[in-house]
């Protein structure tokens, strides 16, 4: 009977070991895991708890819209004594953003700071997503380009409108009445032609009517795929060759529109005006390829929006819509 207990003894220490060692590898690998994913706690200061947890949710792109929007609200969190936790979700994915969304809700979060596209994806569940925030008495501050509908009393945002209007001034500044420009609109998931009602479109020409005769001789939407860029600027200069001026959207368009100029031997010949500011865009820049870049002030979104969420917890009124400009971004000889 003893020599059973001990068998008994040693099987069981045996057991308990196992079990302690699998639980802290379970343990030790949910933390790596934590730690190695897009989805990452910021704390707003070491020395002193956090008063909010705030969620940003946005795309997960290598467009620095969103890396600059980030830095902007991490920066900014630690005065309004927030950590913030970060939800990057697949791009094309609007159902995932809301499963998100819904995690924050349930867990009863203090406030989120989500990515609101103006059309495409999403961009019909605006309304539905504010409501679900309300009603769980969690802050939801929408951010993005330009505010879509049903968007609410609050956006952060740098508009298209300004962008078309700053982009027009260089070309206008250039070309003069001679400008003949192309405009490529951003992707909105309709599979348009290219819609003239547009703000970046409507901001471009407001710019370029301060020279009479200046005007706009096509407009293409993006379509899907990295080679997009490329086939609307080779197809939309063929079909206009008076066009002296381009301006894209975003960096994918930026980039092919580039190589087509550099393909067809036109550098210098189409001034192209670009989006956003990576590396490779500012080569172009560099080279002289791409005459400047506008660069959506993200940091100040998210900067603002930090802001806008700590006024809106303590019961402030609404802020309407905030727009935070551009910058332009030109090479160092200029063009």
């Amino acid at each position: 009977m003893r020599r059973l207990s001990w068998i008994l003894a040693a099987l069981f220490g045996l057991v308990f070991l196992g079990a302690t060692a699998l639980n802290a590898n379970l343990i030790g690998r949910a933390r790596k895991a934590v730690a190695g994913s897009d989805t990452r706690v910021r704390t707003a200061a070491k020395a002193e708890p956090s008063r909010y947890h705030l969620v940003a949710i946005v795309p997960d792109t290598d467009d620095s819209l969103f890396e600059g929007l980030l830095k902007g609200v991490s920066d900014a969190a630690p005065a309004s004594g927030a950590a913030v936790q970060v939800f990057r979700y697949a791009a094309q994915s609007a159902d995932e953003a809301d499963r998100y969304l819904e995690l924050a809700v349930r867990a009863k979060v203090d406030g989120v700071i989500m990515y609101a596209p103006s059309s495409g994806l999403g961009s019909e569940r605006h309304a539905a997503r504010a409501e679900l925030a309300s009603r769980n008495g969690v802050v939801l501050v929408p951010v993005g380009t330009d505010a879509p509908p049903g968007v609410g009393e609050t956006f952060i945002g740098s508009g298209s409108l300004l962008q078309g209007f700053e982009g027009g001034k260089l070309i206008r500044a250039r070309l003069g009445s001679e400008a003949r420009v192309g405009l490529i609109l951003p992707a909105s998931g309709r599979g348009g032609k290219g819609d003239r009602d547009e703000p970046l479109c409507r901001g471009l020409v407001a710019a370029l009517s301060g020279s009479p005769g200046a005007r706009v001789s096509a407009v293409a939407e993006a379509q899907s795929g990295i080679l997009s860029g490329e086939a609307d600027a080779e197809a939309m200069l063929r079909a206009h060759p008076e066009i002296n001026a381009m301006l894209c959207s975003s960096a994918l368009d930026t980039l092919g529109a580039a190589q087509v100029l550099i393909d067809r031997g036109e550098v210098g010949q189409v001034m192209l005006i670009g989006a956003d500011n990576t590396r490779d865009i500012q080569r172009l820049i560099d080279k002289g390829v791409v005459a400047a870049s506008l660069v959506r002030n993200s940091e100040r979104i998210g900067n603002a929006a930090v802001i806008t969420f700590a006024r809106l917890k303590v019961g402030g009124d609404a802020v309407g819509s905030v727009e935070t400009g551009v910058r332009i971004v030109e090479g160092k000889k200029g063009r």
